[in-house]
C-alpha cells in the first residue's frame, strides 16, 4: 500500500509541472488577486498557512516554494508564515538547506515552522537516526524563525496571541507525544488562556488528532500514537477558542462549497468537543489530484483574527489567487 501511495505522490509531482503553467490564467480570472470584502484595518493578526512542502533539493519543488513566498511577501503580506510540519522530504542537512533558502525569502515578520514526520527521517532508508534529523530541525528551525529552540514543542506570541508548537518524540508515521510533552502543553495552554481571555489560542502539530478530518484509530491511518490523541483533545477542551492546526492527510480543502469527492468525511475545518476548532491544510507541495480535493498545487490558508471571529480563506500562493469555494468564519466565544 505504501509503495502505490509512493507511486501517485511521485506522479502527482510530474502532473503539477504540466498543470500549473496550464491553470495558471484560469485560476488568477477564476479568483483574483485581491480579497476587498476584508477589512484590514479590523485585522488582529494575520497568518499565511500552509503545510507539507516536502522539498527536496530539486529545483522544481524549491521553485514552486518561491512563487509562493513572493506572493506572500508582495500581495497578502501576512504578519506570519507558518509551515506545520514536513518541511523537508526528509530531515537531512540538504533538505533543510533548501527549504530554509526558500522560505527566508518571504518578507514576512514572523515565521513557524514545526516539526513533521518526514522532517524525523534521514534518508529513504530505515531505521532513521531521530537525534540527526532533531538537531537539523533545532538549527534550521532558529535559522528560519530568528529564535533559538531545543525541542520540538515549545511556545510563540505574536500581537498577543498565543501559539504552542507540538511536534512528534520520535520517527514513526504518527506522531508520538509524551506523557512529558502532554503535561508540558496543560502548562502552556493555562498559561495561555490566562493571557488570552477572549482570544483564540493556536495549537499546531503536523498529524491530526484521531478520529477527525477521516483519520481512524491508526490501523488504516495516521494520526496519533495510542491514547495521546485522547489525551491531547481533553486537556484543549478545557479551555476556550482553542484552533488546533494539522497537515498530514494531503486531502485538500474541503467544506461546504466544495465537498470533496473521494474522502468519505473529510471536511477541512471540524468542530471537536466543546471548544476546539480543529483545522487539516492541505498538502503545498502535491496537488490532490487522487484524493477529490482542489487539484492544483500551492495550496493553503489564510488566516484573519478579528475582535470577534477567526476567518479562513483558500489561497493558491504559487499562483497568486484566492479559492473563492472555500470561505470559512468561525465566531470567538
Amino acid at each position: 500500500m505504501e509503495k502505490v501511495g509512493s507511486f501517485f505522490r511521485k506522479v502527482s509531482a510530474y502532473l503539477m509541472v504540466l498543470v500549473v503553467p496550464v491553470t495558471s490564467l484560469f485560476m488568477m480570472v477564476r479568483g483574483g488577486t485581491e480579497k476587498t470584502d476584508i477589512k484590514q484595518d479590523q485585522v488582529l493578526l494575520s497568518a499565511a498557512a500552509i503545510s507539507d512542502t516536502h522539498i527536496k533539493s530539486s529545483f522544481i519543488r524549491t521553485g514552486i516554494l518561491d512563487l509562493g513566498m513572493r506572493d506572500i511577501s508582495q500581495t497578502v503580506k501576512p504578519d506570519l508564515l507558518m509551515v506545520t510540519g514536513d518541511c523537508t522530504d526528509n530531515g537531512n542537512a540538504e533538505y533543510w538547506e533548501a527549504f530554509a533558502k526558500s522560505v527566508g525569502k518571504a518578507d514576512v515578520a514572523h515565521k513557524l515552522v514545526t516539526f513533521g514526520n518526514h522532517d524525523a527521517w534521514t534518508s529513504y532508508d530505515t531505521p532513521h537516526d531521530y537525534g540527526e534529523a532533531f538537531d537539523n530541525y533545532v538549527k534550521y528551525g532558529a535559522q528560519i524563525m530568528g529564535r533559538e529552540i531545543d525541542s520540538v514543542y515549545f511556545t510563540y506570541e505574536i500581537n498577543g496571541y498565543h501559539f504552542i508548537v507540538l511536534g512528534s518524540d520520535d520517527t514513526s508515521t504518527a506522531a508520538t507525544v509524551s506523557d512529558e510533552q502532554l503535561a508540558w502543553t496543560e502548562s502552556a495552554l493555562a498559561e495561555a488562556a490566562a493571557d488570552s481571555a477572549g482570544k483564540p489560542i493556536f495549537v499546531i502539530l503536523h498529524q491530526p488528532m484521531n478520529f477527525t478530518h477521516a483519520v481512524g484509530d491508526n490501523e488504516h491511518s495516521s494520526g496519533i500514537n495510542g491514547d495521546a490523541s485522547e489525551k491531547l483533545q481533553a486537556i484543549m477542551d478545557r479551555y476556550e477558542n482553542i484552533f488546533f492546526i494539522s497537515g498530514h492527510q494531503h486531502y485538500g480543502l474541503s467544506g461546504e462549497k466544495q465537498p470533496n469527492l473521494m474522502i468519505e468525511g473529510f471536511e477541512t475545518v471540524e468542530k471537536v468537543g466543546e471548544h476546539i476548532t480543529s483545522i487539516n491544510l492541505p498538502s503545498y507541495e502535491y496537488g490532490s489530484y487522487f484524493t477529490g480535493g482542489e487539484p492544483h498545487i500551492g495550496q493553503g490558508v489564510m488566516i484573519y483574527v478579528f475582535a470577534d471571529s477567526v476567518r479562513l480563506v483558500g489561497r493558491n500562493f504559487a499562483l497568486g489567487s484566492w479559492l473563492p469555494d472555500f470561505d470559512v468564519t468561525v465566531p470567538l466565544t
